[in-house]
């Protein structure tokens, strides 16, 4: 149990982990932008433990991108399938015509 611990203390202060977990979810959503799903579903999805994907949904679901169901059972969804594709797109084409300098 302690180690369990240990690891998510570590994936909680690990914010390139978190980031990563975080795209892989715009990505999943993006490829299927009708799915709802469960903490537990996303995880075995995207083969990530429950405790990263919980923590990415939450995340996102802050930032306004993914919504959640509030019943007996939390379901998440894409708020808006176009939102993904817009943010890469605005965000591809300042990244390229602009250095990160």
């Amino acid at each position: 149990m302690g180690e369990r611990m240990s690891e998510n203390i570590h994936e909680e202060l690990d914010p390139i982990l978190q980031s990563i977990i975080r795209i892989e979810m715009l990505a999943f959503f993006q490829a299927n932008p009708h799915t709802r799903d469960t903490v537990e579903g996303l995880a075995l999805r995207l083969n990530r433990s429950r405790y990263q994907v919980k923590m990415a949904l939450h995340a996102l679901s802050a930032l306004g991108i993914l919504e959640m169901g509030a019943k007996k059972l939390t379901i998440y969804r894409l708020r808006n399938g176009g939102l993904i594709s817009r943010y890469f797109q605005e965000h591809c084409e300042q990244g390229f015509s602009e250095p990160p300098f």
